[in-house]
């Protein structure tokens, strides 16, 4: 494996999407700590839907004043609560942008133009099946948004990641993940749970991985546990991992299991939301996105905020 810096965080700038629900609360709550741990930048966004509503005659009866007053409102939300984050900790990087755009492709044009590294994404915890069926926001986030993504439950109260469950389920961008969860352990005195879960097919690759990850850690003189776990259903293995260690967080690869079942709450990525009461932290390298002009006409305003 090849040699990993730890001394820089890979973590420098944060966003936080906003949409002023009381999930969102916890959610800047972590990445607050995250920030100041890391030195990170923290970007606070919200984005305006730009709707309009015409009558039987093609009439705008509702659209640009409506929107106006909504980027207002936002405006002032988001300056209040930068101010009160800066009182709080004076060394705390902000910026908040406010756009107008759909909330399902504006947030990842904000992560490509500001070069985020991480978004930190509140959640209710855990989904009703509706929701898991037809797909919740934070799912919607977890697989547009082109940087790492961080799921924050609501009833999450943990302001550190001392316990770090590291599952090694899948092959891919480990060094990645490994880099990232050392630098996670050495900003929180936190301990890395190595757990390398799989079943017989895949099995003696990942035993080699693990064991590749496993000397790493002891070369560095990480604090770390280890085990191996043979099973036929990864998600429900790390949700149960998660809760019996009483984890902080889980550091898991951006590579979905089973994507014939998308459409169902059976697929990995859901199993896992809806299932594990920890964060949870899904590595996904940065990759070069050209993001084309906007098509749609409105507001589109970005509030850089000095220091």
């Amino acid at each position: 494996m090849e040699s990993i810096t730890t001394s820089a965080s890979p973590i420098k700038k944060i966003a936080v999407p906003i949409d002023f629900s009381p999930k969102c609360e916890n959610a800047v709550k972590t990445a607050v700590q995250m920030a100041l741990r890391h030195r990170a930048k923290i970007f606070l966004v919200h984005v305006v839907n730009p709707y309009f509503i015409t009558d039987r005659a093609g009439r705008q009866i509702i659209g640009g004043e409506s929107i106006s007053k909504d980027i207002d409102a936002a405006i002032r939300r988001l300056e209040g609560l930068r101010d009160l984050l800066s009182e709080r900790h004076p060394n705390l990087k902000i910026e908040t942008i406010v756009q107008t755009g759909l909330v399902t492709d504006t947030p990842n044009d904000i992560v490509v133009s500001h070069h985020i590294d991480l978004a930190v994404i509140g959640t209710s915890g855990h989904q009703k099946l509706k929701q898991a069926l037809l797909g919740s926001y934070s799912y919607t986030m977890l697989t547009s948004l082109n940087c790492s993504v961080m799921l924050v439950p609501e009833e999450f109260k943990t302001n550190s990641f001392r316990h770090i469950l590291f599952p090694v389920r899948t092959l891919n961008h480990l060094r990645t993940k490994l880099r990232l969860a050392i630098a996670i352990a050495n900003r929180n005195d936190g301990i890395i749970n190595l757990s390398g879960i799989g079943n017989s097919n895949n099995f003696p690759k990942l035993k080699r991985e693990f064991l590749l990850l496993k000397r790493s850690l002891r070369n560095r003189k990480q604090r770390f546990q280890s085990e191996l776990v043979l099973t036929d259903d990864n998600a429900e293995t790390i949700s149960k991992l998660s809760n019996e260690k009483s984890c902080d967080i889980v550091m898991l690869n951006y590579e979905d299991e089973m994507k014939w079942k998308s459409l169902f709450a059976e697929n990995f990525f859901k199993k896992i939301i809806n299932n594990t009461e920890s964060a949870l932290l899904f590595i996904k390298p940065k990759n070069t996105v050209t993001i084309e002009p906007a098509t749609y006409s409105g507001y589109d305003l970005t509030m850089p905020i000095p220091g």
